[in-house]
């Protein structure tokens, strides 16, 4: 990497999330990546030393925010308890990313595989969610994580989200560690940028014919672009931070299906290290494999997984840069409930 493209990846490394820090949403860490690797790519541009496939610069984009706090009007945060910085255990790990097999996908497979996956959210018992209750997600999460003066590193650790069902106000938690944050916004129809607080009401409104279905989750996709990417990065915020109606859910597994690019993988892994199959799309811009991976038996959705299909600046082909694995989902009655065991 040359003088300058190293003087500018240090600066964007200033910028992201300390690891205590609130972890931003999937789509906008995706962004910010984005916008890494391009103004190195920049850098590199202006230093003579451009490969050939050179791209265009991406405007830029950035979001501080804990998950995707769109919505219209006044945002109110309140932080229950502050960054621990006290030396102690501050319940993540640091580490080098892992380095993963690229397995070779196959388009072919996309429409049984997401048909299994279709039939098994239509058998999905419906769920009554009320207007005051939550739906509560535990997750084992990791993303790669900025450290100052050293290399990229895979952050870990276990965090804990309420969704608001009120259809007037959003009044969200997410609790991870260093961090517990109640956030509380007006909710407006009109604009979809939040795939984590849909609520199961609104989700039950959407369409169950595939297609029309698709071309919906498209538009609301659209606040952050119009690529396919985006809407497949969309669509797997729905499954991983929401319970799906069961005809809803079977619709959008067919919906996903349809996406341009996609494949199936008989090998994948969620964050725990759970085996599964996946649905996956590489974004042609960053190089980056991401994949929804689903129990290979029940076709239950496990988690998610995200790594380098090609040696990028970020890392050499394989190496992990995102993965989730979801232990716990149900309803509560309030954002200091957990699920009774």
């Amino acid at each position: 990497m040359s003088a300058d493209a190293k003087k500018v990846a240090g600066e964007l490394r200033a910028l992201l999330p300390e690891p205590h820090g609130p972890a931003l949403p999937d789509d906008r860490h995706r962004l910010l990546k984005e916008h890494l690797m391009n103004e190195i790519h920049q850098a590199r541009v202006q230093a003579g030393k451009a490969p050939q496939d050179a791209r265009p610069r991406r405007r830029r984009a950035w979001y501080v925010v804990p998950v995707g706090m769109a919505a219209a009007g006044a945002l109110a945060f309140t932080f229950l308890a502050g960054p621990g910085r006290s030396g102690g255990d501050d319940g993540f790990h640091l580490s080098a990313a892992p380095v993963v097999k690229v397995e070779v996908g196959s388009a072919n497979g996309v429409g049984a595989l997401m048909e299994n996956v279709a039939e098994r959210a239509s058998q999905a018992p419906a769920n009554r969610v009320g207007p005051n209750q939550f739906v509560y997600v535990r997750s084992h999460y990791s993303n790669m994580q900025a450290v100052d003066g050293s290399p990229f590193k895979l952050k870990t650790y276990y965090r804990e989200s309420w969704t608001s069902q009120n259809p007037d106000k959003v009044q969200s938690r997410l609790k991870q560690p260093g961090d517990d944050i109640i956030w509380s916004a007006p909710r407006s129809e009109d604009h979809a940028q939040d795939n984590r607080n849909h609520t199961y009401a609104a989700l039950q409104k959407l369409p169950t014919e595939p297609g029309a279905l698709l071309k919906k989750l498209r538009a609301d996709a659209a606040y952050s672009g119009s690529s396919d990417q985006n809407l497949f990065d969309y669509v797997g915020g729905l499954i991983s931070e929401s319970i799906l109606p069961p005809e809803t859910g079977a619709a959008l597994y067919r919906a996903a299906a349809r996406i341009p690019g996609v494949v199936a993988l008989d090998k994948a892994q969620d964050g725990d290290g759970r085996p599964g199959v996946a649905l996956a799309r590489t974004d042609e811009r960053t190089h980056e494999r991401r994949e929804l991976v689903f129990d290979a038996n029940s076709y239950d959705y496990l988690g998610m997984r995200a790594y380098l299909v090609q040696n990028t600046e970020l890392g050499k082909k394989g190496t992990v840069t995102e993965m989730q694995a979801v232990l716990d989902r149900d309803v509560v009655n309030s954002r200091d409930e957990t699920p009774k065991k």
